[in-house]
């Protein structure tokens, strides 16, 4: 997990990540390779992205918002129509009852609760089949039974292979959840180590010193 207060660089270390903001020096290299910048090239579908607002259209379906993950496996025309051929589909009803939403392909986005909104954001993000998936204050505007939900699922994906970076404030959430644990304080990083060897006072500590 990567941890720290609003400013201290989490956003944009990931938007660094997936390319979206341009790299002011050195090289950025993610999965052995420089991440493309998007200005120049076209988004490394291997990883995906999930912002803190989720990015999802909210007057579109459940069905439509994970199938969106699926667009860079179509041709220009197909993805401009949103022709999705039987086996995404499929796909992406998998993937939505796997999430416990299942039932909910049809309805609106507008008409979910937040921990439902999430759910959608990781089965579009899942559609892409990802190798890193990166996840912005995932749990901030959740209560804490549903933030522990959301993180036990996030974490059935890292132990099915998929490398997780989730970026949050709440220091209480790390135990339990990470493997690694980055602290970050005015875009710098103070501290990194085994989520098990730290205590909450110690990833505050480094947050505050």
């Amino acid at each position: 997990m990567l941890v720290g207060a609003s400013g201290s660089g989490k956003t944009t270390l990931l938007k660094l990540a997936k390319g979206l903001v341009p790299i002011q020096r050195g090289t950025f290299r993610l999965l052995g390779d420089p991440v493309p910048n998007a200005a120049r090239a076209r988004l490394d579908h291997r990883v995906a992205y999930i912002p803190q607002q989720l990015g999802l259209v909210r007057s579109r379906s459940v069905l439509e918002n994970t199938l969106v993950g699926a667009l860079w496996r179509l041709g220009v025309v197909p993805s401009f129509f949103g022709w999705f051929p039987g086996d995404m589909m499929d796909l992406a009803h998998q993937r939505l009852r796997s999430l416990g939403i299942g039932h909910k392909a049809m309805e609106r986005v507008q008409s979910l609760s937040g921990g439902e909104r999430q759910r959608v954001a990781i089965a579009r993000a899942l559609m892409q089949e990802p190798r890193v998936l990166l996840a912005d204050e995932s749990t901030s505007q959740l209560d804490p039974v549903t933030a522990r939900e959301i993180l036990g699922i996030m974490r059935g994906i890292a132990d099915e292979g998929v490398t997780l970076l989730i970026a949050t404030h709440q220091v209480e959430l790390v135990g339990g959840y990470a493997d690694r644990v980055v602290a970050l304080r005015a875009g710098e990083k103070v501290l990194e180590a085994n989520a098990a060897d730290v205590t909450e006072d110690d990833m505050t500590a480094a947050l505050s010193s």
